[in-house]
């Protein structure tokens, strides 16, 4: 008997992806912890409705398709991307698959209640995206995208920034309140034609960082 695929098309058509996944399990904690995992799922949620073969991965990551495979299935059994049409292509099965949720968020609870394991999990999935905010920044750089040489300009918009400073628990909540409601407002434009990063991190650090070391009396 043949069968027939669904084309990737009506395939997509028919998955609606989560608005949000909350990641409350050690393993699909871990599937995040690799910087090309995550620059895949990045790839993937631009075209949210549209299915990705690893052709298509691959050209928009500037990478070797077979180095995708592994990532894929890992991405696949963690249920972060789904598969919606599989197609005989040259007599290899390829498969199309769909970002299965549009943003991802760690169940504080996890690290709460977890050991060392998912603290170490943890802690390299956002070593990945300080490391692909580092590499992104260097590429853009190299390729002479940030305006360094001259004042910022609406085709090379850019700020860097590193602030130290002391405030109440109630009003960094607040800064934190309105820099996520500001990011709402701004949010991808589906007819947007510039590619942008943005990487914010606000987070207590030690006294001693803002404070001098104190003289020792002799």
């Amino acid at each position: 008997m043949a069968t027939t695929e669904t084309s990737p098309a009506a395939a997509a058509a028919t998955f609606e992806p989560l608005s949000e996944r909350v990641i409350n399990d050690v393993e699909t904690l871990k599937a995040l912890s690799d910087p090309l995992r995550i620059r895949i799922l990045e790839a993937m949620v631009q075209a949210a409705a549209e299915g990705w073969t690893a052709k298509r991965i691959a050209k928009a990551l500037g990478v070797g398709q077979t180095k995708l495979y592994h990532h894929l299935k890992l991405l696949e059994d963690r249920e972060l991307i789904k598969p919606v049409d599989r197609q005989l292509v040259r007599g290899i099965m390829e498969t199309s698959y769909q970002i299965a949720q549009l943003s991802l968020r760690l169940d504080r609870n996890l690290l709460a209640a977890g050991g060392a394991d998912v603290r170490a999990s943890a802690q390299d999935a956002m070593s990945s995206v300080f490391d692909i905010a580092r590499d992104d920044f260097e590429r853009a750089l190299a390729t002479g995208l940030l305006p360094i040489d001259g004042p910022a300009d609406d085709s090379r918009p850019f700020m860097l920034n590193r602030g130290l400073m002391k405030m109440s628990p109630a009003k960094a909540t607040e800064l934190r309140e309105r820099l996520v409601a500001l990011l709402e407002e701004y949010g991808a434009e589906p007819s947007g034609e510039l590619p942008v990063g943005l990487f914010i991190s606000l987070h207590a650090i030690p006294s001693s960082t803002l404070e001098p070391a104190k003289r020792k009396r002799k």
